[in-house]
C-alpha cells in the first residue's frame, strides 16, 4: 500500500472515532476539562478515595483488593485486609508526605505517585525507611525508577505505571460483577482510565484495534507503516531544533556553551528526546547575572521537557543542581518577577502562555495537542512571535 493511502486509511479511521467521540460525549471528560488528570495532588485525592474502603464510593474494599493483586502484585491475607487503613499525604520524619499509604497489621506500603513532577532528594530513601514487609512503589507514567538523588539503593523500589498497570487495575474494576452495576462509579471509572490514555499517549481500545488490522491487511500496507515509522523520529526532532534555531536568532546574544545547551555533543538533546520516556531538556542559556554568591550564577533559560519553558536558573560552579538561592535573594536578583522555585528553577513559565492546556506538549501526544499546528507555517511563526513577546517580558535583554 501507498503511503499516501496509509495515511488517509489512517485518517479515516481517526476521524470515524472522533466523530462517535463527539456524538455519545465521549470527549466530555471531567478530568480533562478540570485538568484533574495533570495535577498530582487531585490525581491522589481521587486514588485515595477509591482505594480507601471508608470512602465516598460505599463499596468497601473492592477496589482496594484488585489494587492490590493486580498492581502491587502482593499476596496479603483477606484477615489483614479487613483491618485496612489508607492514607493520604502521610507524614513521616524530616516533614516528609508519602502521597498514599496502605497500612495493615503487618505491612505499611508507601506509595510516591509522579505525573509531572521530579523527585526531591533523598525522598525515596526516607520512605523506604519506614516501609514494613513491602518495597516502596513509585508510580509514574511509564513505570520509570526515581533519580540518583532520591534513592542510591534502588532493589527495595518497584516501580508500577498508569499506561499499564493502573490501566489494567480499572480494567479489572469494570468487570468486577457488583462494579457494573454501580452506573455512575462505572462512568467515572471509564472517565479516568481515557484521561490516563490521554496524558500517557494511548489510542483507545477499538480505534488501536481498527489500526492494527488495518496494518495487518498486507505486506505492503506493513512496509508503508514502518518506513513511516522510520521517518517519523526525524521529523518530531526537526521540529525542536528549529524551535531552538528560530528562538536563539531572534534573540541574538551570545549563549552559553555547556553541557546543558541543545547543541552539546552533537545535539544528544534533541536527537535521544524521544528515545527515553523522562525528558533529556535540551535548552539554550544566557548569563543574567554573575557571581551573585560565590560561585554562583543567574541564567535565563528556555527549555523544552514537556513544553518550551522560560526562565531563570541557579548554577552553582557552572552546573545546575538543587536550589542554592532563597526567595527573597531570588526577589533581589530579580525583582520583577514572583520565585516560582523547581529544583535549580528560581523562576519558570510556559511558553507562549502560562498555561499547560494552551501550548504544545512536545512529549506527549494526544489528539488535542496544539503540537500538531506546529506543522503548519503560519501557526509555527505566531507561535515563535507570540513566544519572543513574552521572553523580552521576562528576560529584557539587548543585542
Amino acid at each position: 500500500m501507498k503511503l499516501e493511502l496509509l495515511l488517509n486509511e489512517v485518517k479515516n479511521i481517526k476521524g470515524n472515532h472522533e466523530l462517535i467521540q463527539r456524538k455519545t460525549g465521549g470527549y466530555y471528560n471531567i478530568f480533562e476539562i478540570t485538568n484533574i488528570a495533570h495535577d498530582e495532588v487531585r490525581i491522589c485525592r481521587f486514588l485515595y478515595d477509591l482505594l480507601n474502603p471508608k470512602g465516598s464510593h460505599y463499596q468497601g474494599n473492592i477496589y482496594l483488593q484488585l489494587f492490590i493483586e493486580h498492581v502491587l502484585q502482593l499476596e496479603i491475607p483477606l484477615t489483614e485486609i479487613e483491618h485496612v487503613n489508607v492514607y493520604r499525604e502521610f507524614l513521616i520524619e524530616n516533614n516528609r508526605r508519602i502521597d498514599l499509604v496502605i497500612q495493615t497489621p503487618n505491612y505499611f506500603i508507601p506509595i510516591e505517585v509522579k505525573i509531572f513532577a521530579t523527585d526531591q532528594e533523598n525522598q525515596c530513601a526516607d520512605y523506604l525507611k519506614v516501609a514494613q514487609n513491602a518495597n516502596v512503589f513509585y508510580l509514574t507514567r511509564f513505570g520509570e525508577m526515581p533519580s540518583d538523588s532520591s534513592i542510591i539503593e534502588k532493589k527495595h523500589i518497584t516501580p508500577i505505571s498508569f499506561s499499564l498497570d493502573i490501566i489494567k487495575w480499572l480494567d479489572k474494576c469494570l468487570e468486577h460483577r457488583d462494579i457494573i452495576k454501580v452506573a455512575s462509579i462505572r462512568e467515572v471509572l471509564f472517565q479516568f482510565q481515557s484521561a490516563i490514555r490521554n496524558f500517557t499517549n494511548q489510542l483507545e481500545d477499538e480505534q488501536e484495534m481498527e489500526i492494527k488490522e488495518l496494518l495487518k491487511t498486507s505486506s505492503a500496507s506493513m512496509k508503508s507503516a514502518v518506513a513511516i515509522e522510520k521517518s517519523l523520529k526525524g521529523v518530531k526532532t526537526d521540529l525542536l531544533l528549529r524551535i531552538f534555531k528560530g528562538l536563539e536568532e531572534r534573540i541574538g546574544l551570545g549563549k552559553l556553551h555547556n553541557t546543558y545547551d541543545y547543541e552539546f555533543n552533537n545535539m544528544k538533546k534533541i536527537e535521544t528526546f524521544y528515545d527515553v520516556k523522562g525528558s533529556t531538556c535540551p535548552g539554550i542559556s544566557y548569563l543574567y547575572k554573575e557571581n551573585v554568591k560565590p560561585g554562583v550564577d543567574i541564567w535565563f533559560r528556555l527549555e523544552i521537557e514537556d513544553y518550551l519553558d522560560a526562565g531563570f536558573v541557579v548554577a552553582k560552579n557552572s552546573e545546575l543542581t538543587q536550589q542554592v538561592l532563597t526567595e527573597e535573594e531570588i526577589k533581589l536578583h530579580i525583582p520583577h518577577l514572583n520565585p516560582e522555585l523547581l529544583n535549580w528553577w528560581a523562576y519558570w513559565e510556559h511558553l507562549p502562555v502560562d498555561d499547560a492546556n494552551q501550548v504544545p506538549n512536545f512529549k506527549y501526544l494526544d489528539d488535542e495537542n496544539l503540537y500538531f499546528k506546529l506543522f503548519d507555517e503560519w501557526y509555527f511563526k505566531e507561535f515563535i512571535n507570540e513566544s519572543m513577546k513574552r521572553i523580552e517580558l521576562i528576560f529584557p535583554f539587548r543585542k
